[in-house]
């Protein structure tokens, strides 16, 4: 996961290792991720999927928004909504509420035509909320929750937990539009 400004999240997943006096071996282990692919997510020399971060985070035992700093309050202004990438293709996603809130996580993301969460052969992920909620503003969007297909046009809206396995598309040849929320944040 990176940002257009790339917070130095390395660092802190290093030192979240360090504390738990966990070698970078028995983190690849426990995560199933190689040991030279850890060393540059510690060092910020590699993008790091969601599903990757999320399973490091996990072994970790820190959520992912602990990783970076926290220090906006209410008003997110257009010009400071901070640019995210979860990876995936063709896909454009910003964070519209500040880092600090963990209750709620809401995310505008714009899909490219045929854009997609596949990325590092892990093209379906779990996340860890309560409860999720996705509504489409422009566009076509289709997501399969656990396999089961939903798809969604422009003001549709679909909630879930989130725990379950999920992919997602856009199937249109247009940009689709969407706001994706998430209870607790997720960071």
């Amino acid at each position: 996961m990176t940002t257009d400004a790339h917070p130095p999240i390395g660092p802190r997943l290093r030192r979240a290792r360090r504390e738990r006096r966990l070698t970078i071996e028995q983190l690849a282990r426990a995560t199933g991720l190689t040991k030279g692919f850890l060393s540059q997510v510690e060092r910020d020399r590699a993008n790091v999927s969601v599903a990757s971060l999320l399973r490091i985070c996990d072994v970790l035992g820190v959520r992912v928004g602990e990783l970076f700093d926290d220090e906006q309050f209410g008003l997110v202004t257009a010009e400071q909504r901070a640019a995210l990438h979860f990876g995936g293709t063709g896909v454009r996603d910003f964070l519209l509420t500040p880092r600090s809130n963990r209750r709620i996580q809401v995310l505008h993301s714009t899909v490219a035509p045929g854009g997609n969460n596949e990325e590092d052969g892990e093209p379906a992920y779990r996340t860890i909320s309560d409860a999720q909620f996705i509504h489409v503003t422009k566009g076509e969007f289709e997501i399969a929750l656990d396999g089961e297909v939903f798809r969604l046009r422009a003001g549709d809206s679909l909630t879930f937990t989130g725990r379950e396995r999920k992919t997602w598309r856009n199937p249109s040849a247009e940009d689709t539009e969407l706001l994706w929320m998430l209870t607790p944040s997720l960071f």
